[in-house]
Order: structure tokens, then sequence, then C-alpha cells
């Protein structure tokens, strides 16, 4: 092996050229995959950075992305006190509406809020400190706070000191009893966690608890969800009026690793398996340019065998060359693997990827990148290799020896190999067509509201100034009254939830109902909201000035409301139950207008039922809801010069009450979209890289098939053969692989895009003109990979070619 070894540099070294090409083609394969396996590794196979984080499960209800939906405070209960599976259960619930202030500037800090057994759950402890005591997670329980490392780091320079001492949350006094340990995270590093203070007597029905529990040793998932679909259904029928508005729903249990990545699995394997194509493409493309070289070594072989060489013998040296090429192509692709990954995070979208902090190069990612390269040095060199064994060592040993049945051999597998390369680029190239049509509907969709020249932001004011809802209404009033008098400010308003931010969904009730049967988007608006929009009216009146509390309630839906509940009658003056339970408004509001539709969740699912309750009548039991207030400020240019003035005539207002957010409403828009062009991206970058590769595979072969038959060509045009019989012949060889090739690739993108079906958008994945465009762009690629070695056969000298023969 170490003669091998030695003979196999000195070749590789001897033809660098040769080297250098089939290096950065197998770089370039196995980098694209080491790449993508270290999200993969990170996301979906490496166990979470908690002590035996296999037991962690996650309880919720069953929703279609396969995720565990929340649960509300009652079941959490429930569950805490009867189930039997557990060594411990945490309700969890994550914002950043949280900000620390000390008397002159404040800022908006990510915060967890969490029952007392948070940290027994999780299996994790503060570095200095405790954690939270149940009476501190009780209604009545004392302020208190665990910092994140990052956070004391920064702010309070890593002193620990401040253990023991106040610090001021939402203008309330919180005594600080821990520091988390450095690289703790909860789906990202916490700035401040609190306690949940959890209310046994709550009938609470909001759904917006995280409930994560411990097995027991010994305790299976399957065990756990059985005895869970048992509780479920007991706290059902012992507290029918806690249960959902809804009545019963499908629960489900699943390990909180699966849950967590339910929404990108697909992604991720098809990203894999698409980068697997690439690595496939450059296998053929390197085997290729190892048939060439073993064509131009038949004679070294033939000596070999003449000396007593055994074939498989001869067979091992050529596998060992094939392997030291790749693994030096997989070295340097693990050092562009290594540059891809920080690439590919930047271009990522926020919260898309989760434990997007733990991906990098372990391991697993290097034992990875050594069998690729391992492998794809075997299946490169393998039939090259084998092509040895059928080398006539008599007429290789004479000069001149001409055609030989192994140079049929060598021409029909360059060919099979070009095939695959073309079947494998349009497959790729396909998916990413479809991927690029989906971005481009969603580009184009009508979304309801002009988001042109507005400028968006939002706060969140909390503590004893803000209590009550008249005395958060009256600094929102204060705030829209500086804003409209802005320079360059043609309108203003604010809403609980802006479109395509966040949603805000809450079940209704119509006049004669006694149970509520769906649910809508839900939205506190001020009077002047639909103008900055540029939403219509359809029908009815806006709100006005005298739609405040003590007035006649009242409630604005949109078409979507409308054409679902009256459809058969005039849908003003009807009455609406908004906001069922105790959340808060106990009103029959009567309809007084209907707007235009806008998409509110995002731009891929159709507009839904959306109803808008003037703030101006938001009541003390609405308080929660009107503690989140998005401006928009509808401006006569650049919105986002507006950004400075605005925060300081926020600042002004209140300076305990920081201004987040600040962004156009374009970059909103542009932020709803950006998975899909992420997608779109990736899968495209993939694609081309796929379908260079193809064209200089082609290229390739027929460079070299004209090569080796400028005798033929040119006796032909000693002959009489024109010039342009010449380059038809070449073209129409190459054509044909090519041909073969595309059909196939169709057959198979007709199959393989089918997975690609939950991430397309008005279009379906085996759209007829996105397959006919893609194969027609790769037959013109083909076909210029053909032209560039037809035209050349066709310059041959005739008298040249015969002479040199």
């Amino acid at each position: 092996m170490w003669q091998d070894l030695r003979f196999g540099a000195r070749m590789l070294w001897k033809n660098l050229a040769f080297t250098l090409i089939a290096v950065l083609t197998l770089a370039l394969g196995v980098g694209a995959n080491t790449a993508i396996f270290s999200i993969v590794n990170a996301v979906l196979l490496r166990p979470l950075a908690y002590p035996e984080s296999e037991r962690l499960v996650e309880i919720g209800r069953a929703f279609d992305g396969g995720s565990a939906g929340a649960l509300n405070e009652p079941k959490f209960v429930f569950l805490r006190d009867n189930a039997q599976s557990f060594d411990a259960i945490t309700g969890i619930q994550g914002g950043s509406d949280l900000y620390l202030s000390d008397g002159s500037e404040a800022e908006y800090v990510g915060n967890l809020s969490v029952t007392a057994d948070f940290f027994r759950t999780l299996g994790v402890a503060p570095a200095i400190g405790r954690g939270f005591t149940a009476e501190e997670d009780s209604p009545a329980g004392a302020r208190v706070a665990i910092l994140g490392d990052g956070l004391w780091r920064q702010r309070f320079g890593a002193d620990a000191g401040i253990v023991g001492r106040n610090i001021s949350l939402n203008g309330v006094a919180y005594t600080v009893v821990g520091i988390m340990p450095p690289g703790f995270e909860y789906y990202a590093p916490p700035d401040v966690i609190v306690p949940m203070r959890v209310n046994p007597a709550s009938h609470n029905e909001g759904y917006n608890w995280t409930v994560i529990g411990r097995l027991k040793r010994g305790v299976t998932p399957d065990q756990a969800r059985s005895e869970m679909m048992a509780l479920i259904d007991k706290f059902n029928t012992i507290y029918p009026s806690q249960g959902s508005v809804f009545g019963k729903e499908a629960h489900r249990l699943m390990t909180w690793r699966s849950s967590m990545t339910a929404d990108v699995q697909m992604l991720l394997w098809i990203l894999l398996g698409a980068v697997g194509f690439v690595l496939l493409i450059a296998c053929a493309n390197v085997a290729n340019l190892q048939l060439t070289r073993a064509a131009g070594r038949r004679k070294e072989v033939a000596v070999r065998l003449a000396l007593g060489a055994g074939g498989w013998r001869v067979v091992r040296q050529l596998l060992t060359e094939g392997v030291m090429l790749a693994l030096v192509g997989g070295g340097v692709g693990l050092l562009l693997a290594v540059w891809g990954v920080d690439g590919m995070m930047a271009l990522v979208p926020k919260d898309m990827i989760p434990r997007a902090e733990e991906i990098n190069v372990d391991w697993r990612v290097l034992l990875f990148a050594l069998g690729a390269s391992i492998l794809t040095g075997v299946v490169s060199g393998l039939a090259p290799a084998l092509q040895t064994l059928r080398v006539d060592v008599i007429r290789n040993l004479k000069e001149g020896a001409g055609k030989t049945s192994a140079d049929a051999a060598r021409r029909r597998l360059r060919g099979a190999l070009v095939i695959v390369e073309i079947a494998l680029a349009l497959t790729l190239t396909v998916g990413a067509g479809l991927l690029l049509r989906t971005f481009a509907n969603l580009r184009g969709v009508e979304k309801g509201f002009d988001a042109r020249n507005t400028l968006t932001f939002y706060i969140s004011p909390r503590g004893e100034r803000y209590k009550t809802v008249a005395k958060t209404n009256d600094l929102y009033g204060h705030a829209l009254e500086r804003l409209r008098n802005l320079p360059g400010v043609q309108a203003a308003a604010l809403t609980n939830q802006l479109p395509l931010n966040r949603w805000f969904n809450l079940p209704y009730m119509l006049a004669g109902q006694s149970k509520s049967s769906a649910s809508a988007e839900y939205r506190l608006i001020s009077n002047d909201y639909f103008n900055v929009m540029k939403m219509s009216l359809r029908r009815g009146r806006q709100f006005n000035d005298g739609d405040v509390v003590g007035a006649e309630p009242v409630i604005i839906v949109n078409e979507a409301f409308a054409r679902r509940n009256f459809a058969n009658v005039e849908p003003l003056g009807q009455e609406v139950y908004a906001c069922c339970g105790e959340r808060g408004d106990p009103a029959m509001r009567r309809v007084v207008g209907v707007v235009s539709n806008t998409k509110q969740r995002n731009l891929i699912n159709p507009a839904p039922q959306t109803v808008f309750i003037p703030i101006g009548q938001a009541t003390e039991g609405m308080n929660e809801q009107t503690r989140y207030a998005s401006f928009a400020l509808r401006a006569v240019g650049d919105p986002l010069a507006l950004s400075a003035a605005v925060r300081s005539e926020m600042r002004q207002l209140d300076p305990a009450v920081p201004v987040q957010g600040l962004r156009s409403m374009e970059q909103l828009v542009s932020g709803s979209v950006a998975p899909q062009r992420f997608n779109m991206s990736l899968l495209g970058l993939f694609a081309a890289l796929g379908l260079v590769l193809a064209a200089i595979g082609i290229y390739g072969v027929m460079a070299y098939g004209v090569s080796q038959r400028t005798h033929e060509i040119g006796l032909r045009m000693a002959l009489g053969a024109r010039k342009s019989d010449v380059m038809k012949m070449v073209v129409r060889q190459g054509m044909a692989l090519a041909t073969i090739g595309v059909v196939i690739g169709l057959i198979a993108s007709y199959a393989v895009t089918r997975l690609l079906k939950t991430l397309l958008f008005g279009v379906s994945a085996t759209d007829p003109l996105t397959f006919t465009v893609i194969a027609l762009s790769l037959a013109v690629v083909a076909l210029l990979a053909c032209w560039i070695p037809a035209r050349r056969a066709a310059k041959v000298d005739p008298m040249i070619a015969l002479r040199c023969e």
C-alpha cells in the first residue's frame, strides 16, 4: 500500500492540470454536502444540550404541521398535579416585551416566564445563585429574576454581587436570585428569566403555555402519551367549562427535539438530497476524467500486466490514486464547507432554523466529510479501474494499436455518465424553478394593504404607570398626536398586531349562539388605521372619536368574516361577541363596517376572518390585549428617514418605554417571504452548480471524442465531407446523449418534485410550464457544450490530420 501511495502521489503531481480540475470538482461536491450536513447534524441529529435530553418531551395540541401546540393554564396545572410518568413538568412562555431600565434609559430584553420546575425539568441550574421556589411561582410570590449570562456580562460587567440586588423590569423592582451558565439557551439564549406565577384556580382559556416534561427513567413516550390522553379526557369531564371553547381537541406528546424541528425537517432533508445530486454529478465528471486518463495509460497498464501483475493489483493501484484524489478534494471541500456554513447562516431568516447557534463542525461532520471523500473516490475511480481488466496486452504494447473493444466500452461508459449528469442536473433545476415561481407568486400576491412609504415600530408599556387600560390609551393618544405632527408624516395609527408580523387569534360568537365554533384574527385599532394601511372600506363606516367606552359597542369585520357568517343577510347591524371568555371583552358588538381582506399570518394562506375593535372601547378586562401596540406612520418619502425623529418623540413622551422594531412595512413584507427566498436561493445555487458541472461533463466527453477521432474526421473531409457535415455529426452524437438524459431527468423530476409540495405556492409540483422551460433550457446548454467541440472538429486540416497519423 505504501508503494501504491507513493506512486499515486507521483502520478497526480505529474498530471497537475488533471489533479487540480478533479480536486476542485470534488471539493465543490464534498464541500456542499458537508455544509448542509453540518446543519442537519446540529438541528436534527445531535442531542439537545441538556442532560439526558432524550427524556424531554413536549405536550400540546395536535396541529397539521407536526409540532405540538401550546396548552392553557388550567390544563397545565391538571397535568402537573396528576401525571405519574414524569419526574417534572414545566410551563414556559417566551417574549421580548420586558424592558430593563435604570431610570434614564430602557431596553427590551429577551425573556422567559417559567414555572418553578423549569430547571429540574431541563436538568440545568443557575451557575450563580439559585432557581425559583414554589412560593415565588405563586400569584402572590415575590418579584424575583434570573439573569442570562450574556446580559449579566454586557449590562452588569459580570459582577457576581448583582445577586441579591434589585433591577427594574417594566418599572417594577425584581430581586436577582441567580445567573445562568454560559451557553444556556431555550431556542435562543434568554436575557432574563422570571417566574410564571401559576394560579391553580385559573380559568384562563389562552393557549400560550409551552409544556415540557422529563420522563421518568424506564417510561417510554408511548406510555406517557397514553397516560396524557387519559388525563386530558378526565380534565374535560371534570372541568367542562375550562376546556377549549371549541370543545374536544386532539393532543399529542412527542420528543422535544422532534417538535422543535418539525417545521424544517422536510426542507433540510430535501437540501441534503439536492447536494447529494451535486456530489453524484461531480463523481460522474471525475469518473469521466479518470476514463480519459486511463485511456492514455493503456500502455503502462499493459506493461504491468506483461511483467506479471494481476488485474486486481492494477485495479488497487488505480483505486488508491482515486481515493487519494478524493481525500485531497475532501480536505479542500471541508474548508469550503466551514466558509459555506457561515455564508448560509447569514442568509437564513431569523428563527427559521432552530438550534442555529449550535451549528458547527464537530466530529460527526469530520467523519461525514471523510466518509463522503472515500466513497466519492471509490465511486468515481471504480469504473475506470475495472476497465483495465479488459486491456489487450499484446495490442497495447504495439505502437499505434488502434481501437480496441475497451475503447468502445469506455465510450459507452462515458456516454452513460453524461446521461446521468444531465438527468440529475435537470431534476435539480426543475426543483429550483418551482421554488423560483413560488417566490414570484408570493411577491405578486394581493396583500390587501399598501406597504409603500410606511414606517412601523412597536412599544409595550408595562408596570404600575400603565396598570389600567385608561392610562395605556392615554399614552397611545399622546404618542399618535406627536407622531402626526412630525414633518414628513401624513397620518399615524396603531394596532395590537400588524399584518404579516404576528397574529392574535380568538374565538367569537354570533347573536343567538351559546358556544363558539370558529375563531378570527382579533385587532384593536385606532381610528385612522384603515387610512394609513390604505385598506378599502366596502360598506358602512370607519371608527370615529365617538367610539369610546360608554358608547354603543361596535365592530368592523372583513369580507372573509362577512362571507362566512352573513352570506345571506346584510352584515351591517348584525351582532358579534368577540374575545370570548374571561380574556376581557364581554360586549355584544354591532357591525358598523366591512373592509377588504388582508393577509395576516403570511402571504401563502388565504386572508383569514378578521374583526376590528376600536381601541377607544377597550375595557379594563382587556388590559392584557392593549399592552402591545404596533404603530404605522404613512410618510411622504422614505419612511426610514423618520426613525431618529420617532425615537426622539417617544423618548420625550416616556423614556422608560423603549421603541422596538423600527422598520418599513416593505421590510416587514420582505421578511414574511424570507423563508421562500432562502429555499429558492439555496436550491437554485445547487442547481446552478449541478448544471455547470453537467455542461462541463458533456463538453469534456465531446472534446475528448473529437481529439480521438482526428484521423477519421480528416479522412472524411479529404473524401469531400463539408465542415457543416462534421459539425452536425458531432452535435448529433452529443445531443443524442443529452436527449436521453433530459427524458430520464423529466421522469425523475416528476417523482422527486412531489417532495417539494409543502414548499410551493401557486404552482403545482408537476407544473408543465416549468418542466418544459427547464428541459429546453438544459437542451440549449447541452447544445452549446456540443457546439464548441464540433466547431473545433470542423477546423481540422485533413492533410495535417492524416500526416500525424
